[in-house]
């Protein structure tokens, strides 16, 4: 399940604000303070910061410095709410900006938007982002290490790695990747799924990231 942290200090906002995200299918861990934020960003993998500017013990956007920050995206809620603040949050590296008060239902269009956008998925040991890609070299960072990928290829995981944990159907896959308008009787789709777990599986027989589901589609779990 995709995690989410949230950082706000109003009670009732942010009692409200997590059931929302609960609601949408989201594990979500509520914080009030950048303090506790710090702690929680240390010790768990989130795919989605969402916080507030004004926090009692300073400035929110100082989590946009964590350590961690290319793990996750993130989304600042403020009633600081003017042109030049919003553009400043932006600035400060939010790659999303909502200003209080806010419509739930746009939140919940945003929050999605964003967790479409993410391909950040989970820090090594080393450092580095494991499934990251890289679309000037067409490189996939696995398990296995750095995987070259044709342009193909590259839309294909990237496709999915934005869908993670998300079935998704052979025919869609047809349609958005291969630019198919109509659905021809192919194995294309399987003879490439074959063809890329031997590069990004450590086990191509025994698949644990590149999965198809029989009669519903593909996923990829990171």
């Amino acid at each position: 399940m995709k995690k989410v942290l949230l950082v706000e200090d109003e009670l009732i906002l942010g009692d409200t604000l997590s059931l929302s995200l609960k609601k949408m299918g989201l594990e979500c861990d509520w914080v009030k303070s950048l303090k506790e934020a710090r702690e929680f960003l240390k010790k768990g993998n989130y795919q989605l910061l969402i916080l507030d500017r004004s926090l009692p013990d300073g400035e929110g956007t100082a989590l946009l410095q964590h350590p961690k920050r290319e793990t996750f995206m993130a989304l600042i809620l403020s009633s600081r709410s003017s042109v030049e603040e919003r553009v400043q949050g932006l600035k400060l590296g939010a790659d999303d900006y909502l200003p209080k008060p806010f419509s739930f239902k746009e939140l919940e269009a945003r929050v999605h938007a964003l967790m479409r956008r993410s391909t950040r998925t989970q820090l090594q040991e080393d450092g580095t982002l494991l499934w990251e890609l890289n679309e000037q070299k067409l490189t996939l960072r696995t398990e296995q290490g750095e995987v070259e990928l044709t342009p193909l290829e590259f839309k294909f995981m990237k496709y999915l790695i934005e869908r993670k944990e998300t079935i998704v159907s052979k025919d869609r896959l047809l349609k958005d990747v291969w630019g198919f308008s109509f659905l021809p009787k192919t194995r294309t789709v399987d003879y490439l799924i074959t063809q890329l777990r031997k590069r990004i599986e450590p086990d191509s027989e025994s698949p644990k990231h590149l999965l198809t589901i029989r009669g519903a589609g593909v996923k990829f779990m990171p």
